[in-house]
């Protein structure tokens, strides 16, 4: 038997593996994605639709500090306030920095001045914005 082969076998093995390590992993929040096309945060803040139902992905830039029960996430130069439908699921506090997919629909109101002060208590740099996300659903991409 030669053992030529067995070492061409090797390397592609050992190139997948050394691939699979580097691989992220994915952990989900809420509602599974349902795969709804890509938005620009761009375009969401510069032309809101109240309820409409919008796919962002971007960097989460900052997480409620006490229970993980907000984040912004920034995309470019933008950023966006992102609540949880219903306050039914929560981030991990120390997710800032991570890659992030969500989904969930546009809202549009003024932020009571109560609700700015309580979101900036925990951390929140975009609390008094017109424009928000509620997600359904949060992926976050975690490096192995």
């Amino acid at each position: 038997m030669s053992r030529k082969p067995l070492r061409r076998s090797a390397i592609p093995c050992f190139a997948l593996l050394a691939f699979s390590t580097a691989a992220a992993e994915i952990a989900t929040y809420g509602k599974p994605l349902e795969g709804l096309q890509k938005s620009s945060l761009e375009s969401v803040l510069k032309e809101p639709e109240a309820g409409k139902r919008v796919r962002l992905e971007g960097t989460i830039e900052a997480v409620c500090k006490n229970k993980g029960c907000w984040l912004e996430l920034k995309q470019g130069s933008k950023s966006v306030h992102v609540t949880f439908e219903g306050y039914s699921f929560f981030v991990p506090k120390d997710s800032m920095g991570k890659p992030c997919v969500l989904e969930g629909k546009v809202l549009v109101k003024e932020a009571s001045s109560a609700e700015v002060e309580h979101k900036t208590s925990e951390g929140a740099a975009r609390a008094a914005q017109r424009v928000s996300i509620e997600a359904t659903g949060v992926e976050i991409r975690e490096a192995k």
